[in-house]
């Protein structure tokens, strides 16, 4: 059942509120018929002002109505009231032609509309008799407005996905999740959240080209896939819903486009869950292909690694079983191009290997910048000593760049406390020979050379 004074205080306009304020008064305090008035009142006058709103937005059928409410308010009252009674019998009709009300909604109102005449002329009835409204009816009534009209903004479907699609391919567009949400899910009508859940889910699962829109077909669809998980955080059964329609097309898609769509969208429960057996062992067929394949053939290097990279996620290298034995295969510049794409705390325990299989100074960097860095954050003790080991040993790890790119680990490990400056220490020892390297590194980290150096021992950097 719904809970009326949560609804009563999230109607939307703080004009009308006072109105169904008093309309829920009257119901709790058992005047049915007081309720049943003002319930309708109250949606007049919500409806009015929502016309109003979108005639500003340049709304034709909104722009009708609002002139025939200016014109009643410059009448004199017994010119306005008849043209206020005529703007009462189409309100609803307008309503639903500016899509602020669907037809269901339009003919509960209408139910509401006759109990009110009924209620303000209760002698309407055939014998005579006063008509003496149920508090089930009035609670019924107030119920309907508010969840058809009162708690909702000027919203309307189509010009709501208009203006979604709109915002998201604007070459202006930043991930704004909470601006999202708040724009295009929580404060339209829920057909309207239907709707455009459906599109971000059908541009970002298939990434279809909209000539009308000044974006690529692979850009846009990786911002709908933002969007949709932002959705999906507030929804997910609407999220699973919308993917699960598109799932047939998906399945008859040209195989770089399943492929991409499941980087893009593989770790999203709505979208994996959605995946039928036989594509799931498709799937697997191209990534099996893709450890053996040397060039991109299927997919570019950086859709590959999005592909690659959900090896992160247990429950898709249980349903993909190629993912991990593929990862484990590849080149230490891929390997290293995968853990760019989405550092984890998976991928750390691989770091020690990649940095003990770069065979060259730039690789050696190129390692350390994009995947050892990037997953600091995620370090243990043992992780930092097994790391720090496997760069002293490898003299391809020693590049120009490198002693300052160990002084940037060093500050990236700062969560490991002060247990981590005695595993520095140790790795300082080894270098005590390579008097600049160890300066550098010394200096930057603020581990002193007096505190690496074996006692009445004087070292390079004294």
């Amino acid at each position: 059942m719904l809970d009326l004074d949560d609804r009563v205080n999230r109607v939307h306009n703080p004009d009308v509120r006072p109105l169904v304020q008093e309309a829920h008064r009257c119901y709790s305090s058992g005047s049915a018929r007081g309720a049943i008035v003002l319930t309708w009142t109250a949606v007049c006058a919500d409806l009015i002002a929502k016309a109003q709103t979108l005639k500003e937005d340049g709304e034709a059928a909104a722009a009708v109505l609002v002139a025939d409410v200016e014109k009643a308010q410059r009448s004199k009252e017994e010119d306005a009231i008849p043209i206020m009674l005529g703007i009462e019998r189409s309100l609803l009709d307008t309503a639903e032609t500016l899509e602020l009300i669907d037809h269901t909604q339009k003919k509960q109102l209408e139910r509401l509309r006759d109990d009110r005449n009924m209620c303000a002329h209760p002698s309407l009835r055939p014998l005579g008799e006063l008509y003496e409204p149920s508090m089930e009816y009035a609670r019924a009534h107030l119920a309907v407005a508010l969840e058809a009209v009162l708690i909702h903004p000027p919203s309307q479907g189509r010009k709501v996905v208009s203006s979604f699609t709109l915002h998201v391919a604007d070459p202006a567009y930043a991930l704004d999740t909470t601006y999202l949400a708040y724009a295009f899910f929580d404060r339209v009508r829920p057909s309207a959240r239907e709707k455009v859940a459906e599109v971000a889910a059908k541009f970002a699962v298939l990434a279809i080209d909209a000539p009308e829109l000044d974006i690529t077909p692979e850009l846009f669809a990786d911002r709908m896939a933002d969007c949709l998980r932002c959705f999906a955080e507030r929804d997910a059964t609407l999220a699973k819903a919308a993917v699960r329609k598109l799932m047939t097309r998906l399945e008859k898609a040209q195989p770089a486009v399943q492929m991409r769509a499941l980087g893009r969208l593989g770790d999203l429960p709505a979208f994996w869950s959605s995946v039928a057996a036989p594509v799931r062992a498709l799937f697997n067929t191209h990534i099996e292909a893709m450890g053996d394949d040397p060039a991109p053939a299927l997919l570019s290097s950086p859709d590959r690694a999005r592909v690659l990279a959900l090896v992160r996620y247990p429950e898709i290298r249980e349903g993909l079983p190629a993912l991990a034995p593929t990862f484990r295969e590849l080149s230490t510049s891929r390997m290293t191009r995968v853990i760019a794409s989405s550092p984890n705390p998976y991928f750390v325990q691989f770091l020690p290997g990649l940095l003990k299989g770069v065979g060259s100074y730039d690789a050696g960097q190129f390692a350390a910048v994009n995947a050892v860095l990037p997953c600091a954050e995620f370090f243990t003790l043992d992780t930092l000593q097994a790391v720090l080991s496997a760069w002293e040993k490898n003299s391809q790890c020693w590049g120009r760049a490198m002693p300052s790119l160990l002084v940037e680990l060093y500050r990236l490990t700062a969560h490991l406390g002060p247990e981590r400056d005695a595993v520095w220490r140790a790795f300082l020892t080894e270098l005590v020979p390579f008097a600049d390297i160890y300066q550098t590194i010394s200096s930057g980290t603020g581990l002193t050379a007096s505190a690496v150096a074996p006692a009445g021992e004087q070292t390079p950097a004294e």
